[in-house]
């Protein structure tokens, strides 16, 4: 039995050989990530140089570091303003998605009546919707109640438009949560209320999780309606306000470059930090009881 064990503990301390085609893999991965990473790494370069460096040495370091370039970004070009204007839309969407979607998904993962299944195909066909085919419409109905530079009508639409996403994520997840915790819940005498509440929310964090990280996302990256809809400039995003900045200001190299790193940076470290609870919510989703 000893000599099976050392086997066995050999074996599980074998490296995987350096074939041909792995080695091939990892040139190409690195390449890859080369590609994708060059980009930003310029932008931030770019972002503490002045215009003459930027052209002049494109991925060298600057002489003198231009923090100046931020201070002139977030107060002379209002980036502060549309940052914390993007703050505001994004987390209230993701709020509210969160709570209606998971609500929905509840009713519709535990309860059987005549027009789940439809409802359900409903959600999935709003999926396929594309978003430019509705503008018409949409636009209409903002000017006829009057809800041009209006923040709460931004986060409805924002709403509208990743609900059947978020809605179908949080129904295959709670799909597969055991229903023999609802029983007992109910035999405690809870309602089903109490029963969303402190049983169905706290096992589907990891959908509810990864559902928010791409609705803030997209609330986050979303310029189009904001571009039909707002025309107030303290009310505009940072994705709209660095468009106007790249307008107003686009001789500024220094300075754009510094609103474009202020506008990426809370998208990348939020991905960053919850990448494992994306993948894992979406893997979850996929297992059934």
């Amino acid at each position: 039995m000893s000599k099976k064990r050392k086997k066995t503990k050999k074996k599980s301390g074998i490296k995987k050989k350096l074939t041909p085609g792995r080695g091939l893999m990892y040139v190409l991965l690195i390449f890859a990530a080369f590609i994708f990473a060059a980009p930003m790494f310029f932008t931030v370069l770019s972002s503490l140089k002045t215009k003459v460096e930027i052209f002049q040495e494109p991925f060298g370091l600057p002489d003198v570091v231009q923090w100046g370039n931020y201070a002139e970004a977030w107060t002379e070009a209002n980036m502060g303003v549309y940052f914390i204007n993007s703050l505001i839309q994004s987390f209230a969407t993701v709020t509210l998605l969160a709570l209606v979607s998971s609500m929905a998904a509840y009713v519709l993962s535990r309860f059987d009546f005549k027009c789940s299944k439809f409802l359900l195909v409903f959600f999935t066909l709003g999926m396929m919707v594309p978003m430019h085919t509705v503008l018409v419409p949409t636009s209409y109905m903002i000017s006829a109640l009057s809800l041009k530079n209006n923040i709460p009508a931004l986060i409805l639409i924002y709403t509208a438009f990743s609900l059947p996403f978020s809605i179908i994520v949080v129904t295959s997840f709670m799909k597969g949560v055991n229903k023999s915790l609802e029983e007992a819940a109910l035999i405690d005498g809870a309602s089903y209320f109490q029963i969303y509440r402190h049983v169905m929310l706290p096992m589907t964090v990891p959908a509810l999780s990864t559902i928010s990280i791409f609705n803030f996302l997209s609330a986050w990256n979303n310029i189009l309606f904001p571009l039909l809809f707002i025309n107030d400039k303290s009310l505009k995003p940072v994705a709209l306000g660095l468009l106007n900045f790249n307008g107003e200001r686009g001789s500024d190299y220094g300075p754009l470059m510094a609103a474009i790193v202020i506008t990426v940076a809370l998208p990348l470290i939020i991905y960053l930090v919850f990448q494992e609870k994306v993948e894992g919510g979406l893997a979850a989703g996929a297992v059934k009881e």
